[in-house]
């Protein structure tokens, strides 16, 4: 029961951020509101400022042509002239307010039901990629306590399976989780100087032999000079690291996968491209989503779809930027990590 706990700990942790950020987005829209209030109180104050001397300089002019021999008259006169603007600036201010609030009710609303789409979704693949492995290591551990399987070949083959997707359960958990601690307010980066070169040399050796076993080209084009710059190198390593396995893992052989790093203007650009086929644009769009690989790829190619959204997360936290281009910049598909 305790592992059952463990299992499930990560999914209500991620339901708790979507909410703690629900809750941020709610705050900075009411001090959005508060500002446009202000704003438009302003506009108010200024135009009933610029009616009352207007008023002023018609009650002068009033009393130039002799209206002041009718006292009646003349403050009848100045009360409408006085009033009206103030009336006319409260009826302004009250529309404008009654149609700000509709909309951002409308927002929210929106804002409540996409929230809900996406916890649920998430959810949803969450709970069918550990059902799966599950369901086959039930099946398979039953097979072999019953001594259904009687071949030696055939037990090493239902063994091997039930590894294998414990290990693929095991790492989802432990993307979960990761995911989960990068929002958690317990999480900080351990920023330090490092050599970013070297860093990006270094995770390029490690996947070197991943891409030629895939039958892929992995080209590091970066300068021999060090490129210092302050960062989580555990951290920023497991970016790049997540790019150049997605590369490998998303692609055919012959691909070749470039890793380069770029001076532009006064910050610094990491590239890792390749010249594999293109993404889907309606995949695109949701790239750093989770479980935006969807759920094929996820079974065929092994993928968890929690990795971009860690690597999003993690160059976020470093005040960086990173973007999917595709057949733009002199690309055919490169992901951009831009340092500021």
């Amino acid at each position: 029961m305790k592992s059952h706990r463990h299992i499930l700990k990560p999914y209500a942790d991620s339901v708790i951020v979507w909410k703690n950020r629900q809750v941020y987005m709610r705050k900075k829209k009411d001090v959005d509101f508060q500002i446009f209030i202000f704003s438009r109180f302003l506009v108010s104050l200024i135009f009933v400022i610029l009616a009352e001397y207007l008023v002023l300089m018609l009650v002068t002019y009033f009393q130039e042509i002799g209206l002041n021999k009718h006292p009646l008259i003349l403050l009848l006169i100045i009360l409408v002239l006085f009033i009206t603007p103030i009336l006319i600036a409260i009826n302004m201010f009250t529309k404008i307010m009654v149609e700000e609030v509709q909309r951002l009710e409308e927002e929210r609303t929106a804002y409540q039901q996409e929230y809900e789409k996406k916890r649920n979704l998430m959810l949803s693949d969450i709970a069918h990629d550990l059902r799966t492995p599950i369901t086959t290591i039930a099946g398979y551990s039953k097979a072999l306590n019953d001594g259904m399987v009687t071949d030696e070949e055939k037990r090493k083959e239902y063994l091997e399976a039930i590894e294998n997707k414990s290990e693929r359960m095991n790492n989802l958990i432990n993307l979960l989780y990761e995911y989960v601690k990068l929002d958690s307010d317990n999480f900080a980066l351990k920023k330090e100087e490092i050599d970013l070169a070297e860093l990006l040399r270094e995770n390029a050796a490690l996947l070197y032999s991943d891409a030629e076993e895939n039958g892929m080209d992995l080209v590091v084009d970066i300068p021999e000079e060090p490129c210092r710059i302050m960062a989580d190198s555990l951290q920023l390593s497991r970016v790049i690291t997540n790019l150049i396995n997605n590369s490998i893992r998303h692609n055919e052989p012959g691909t070749e996968i470039t890793i380069k790093l770029n001076d532009v203007f006064y910050s610094r650009e990491i590239v890792i491209s390749d010249n594999g086929e293109p993404i889907e644009e309606e995949v695109a769009e949701h790239i750093f989503e989770p479980f935006a690989v969807g759920d094929k790829s996820r079974r065929t190619k092994g993928g968890s779809g929690l990795g971009l959204s860690i690597a999003k997360r993690i160059v976020e936290m470093h005040g960086w930027e990173i973007a999917l281009f595709q057949n733009k910049r002199g690309y055919k598909k490169a992901f951009i990590i831009s340092i500021k």
